[in-house]
């Protein structure tokens, strides 16, 4: 960072990440958690219930503290930049900080989220149904993404590779070259990997409602594709201060990446419009 003023500015950019990832976000997703309890118990509807609530109430319990471990050490590297500062978090690389920092805050979501699959694969093994409904109509990407957005995101990385042709050919010592070609491409063919699985792939809830499916299907989608068009564009943006001698910005952009990132992943967890009758002992029930 250069000067005083870029200092705060950095810090103020990363307490927001801090509040964001580890106390807002999951602050909502545990009171979503209650809400379903409370509205939905499991003596009407005990098909949402593979697991005792005395299991979920203790993984929910962990969750929540996992993340106000990740809100304390947040706020302590705040302190300590301020405290102690100098042009990098801790005196070293503020992106490789930052990025270290992230994977400790995604670390309860991606617990929750390996849960995820044992309380799902409960649900099958508790699911006596003889028969159930299967889905004819085939899915494409276009069902849930506009033309015009998933033509973006194939402009954006297409002047992403001419950006890379057209800097690699200054030789700047700090510049990967087409290293930043392969990164991107891998990444976008782990994100076309993830929708043809959500396109495709067996439904992890049994009970599930079609539309709810769907729902949540173009949800993830749209999320994936985002994903990649800000990838690709911040992957530009580093590679341009760079170049224009603005890497004491490249924190905060980082910073600020992340932040973007989050609330695309948590617009996943939304539960509005979810059709919960499905999960009563008789869905016909009211």
């Amino acid at each position: 960072m250069r000067g005083q003023l870029g200092q705060m500015l950095f810090y103020f950019v990363f307490l927001s990440q801090v509040l964001l990832i580890s106390f807002y976000f999951p602050r909502k997703i545990l009171g979503r958690v209650k809400h379903v309890v409370e509205k939905y118990p499991p003596s009407a509807y005990p098909r949402l219930y593979p697991v005792s609530l005395d299991v979920t109430k203790k993984a929910q319990r962990t969750y929540w503290i996992m993340n106000l471990f990740a809100l304390l050490v947040g706020i302590v590297l705040v302190f300590v930049g301020l405290w102690w500062p100098s042009e990098d978090m801790l005196h070293w690389d503020s992106e490789s900080v930052l990025l270290i920092y992230l994977l400790l805050q995604y670390s309860p979501m991606i617990i929750a989220a390996t849960a995820g699959f044992t309380y799902f694969n409960l649900m099958r093994k508790a699911d006596s149904r003889s028969t159930r409904k299967a889905e004819l109509r085939r899915r494409s990407v276009l069902d849930f993404v506009s033309p015009a957005v998933l033509g973006l995101a194939i402009f954006v990385y297409v002047a992403f590779v001419l950006v890379i042709v057209y800097v690699r050919q200054f030789e700047f010592p700090w510049f990967g070259g087409y290293s930043n070609i392969v990164g991107i491409t891998v990444a976008n063919l782990v994100f076309a990997g993830v929708i043809v699985h959500n396109l495709y792939g067996k439904k992890k809830d049994p009970y599930q409602a079609y539309e709810d499916r769907a729902r949540q299907i173009g949800v993830t989608i749209r999320g994936l594709v985002w994903t990649s068009i800000l990838a690709t564009a911040f992957v530009a943006l580093s590679i341009g201060l760079a170049a224009f001698d603005l890497r004491h910005l490249q924190p905060i952009t980082l910073s600020l990446y992340f932040q973007v990132l989050a609330v695309i992943t948590f617009r996943a967890t939304r539960i509005d419009d979810v059709n919960f009758e499905v999960y009563r002992e008789d869905p016909l029930a009211t």
